[in-house]
């Protein structure tokens, strides 16, 4: 399945394949944002990886997948990562901003 939006072209995939580590649930190299099907419809992964697709635009994409490789030996892919961090402040965000499912009680 997939759909275009902006300019994406958003796939939905059963999850990211290697070499991805299995806690990655979307990847973005432009102008193509692959979703594992979990999140597929979550509006604040979208916000994330929609930041990073903005910034491939901006650096070019294969300048910034060699930048974004080689901070990741340093930083892995965690919120520390100088071009995880605007994403993450924009996920967050959206996830402060979105309604919480009511527990079960």
């Amino acid at each position: 399945m997939f759909r275009i939006s902006g300019g994406r072209v958003e796939i939905r995939v059963p999850k990211i394949p290697l070499p991805f580590p299995p806690s990655v649930y979307a990847v973005t190299v432009c102008p193509f944002v692959f979703y594992a099907s979990d999140v597929w419809d979550d509006k604040c992964v979208q916000v994330h990886e929609r930041r990073h697709w903005i910034d491939q635009i901006k650096w070019l994409v294969v300048p910034w997948l060699i930048v974004y490789l080689l901070l990741s030996i340093k930083y892995g892919g965690s919120k520390e990562h100088p071009f995880e961090k605007k994403a993450y402040e924009e996920q967050d965000d959206c996830d402060a901003l979105s309604p919480k499912p009511a527990p079960n009680g």
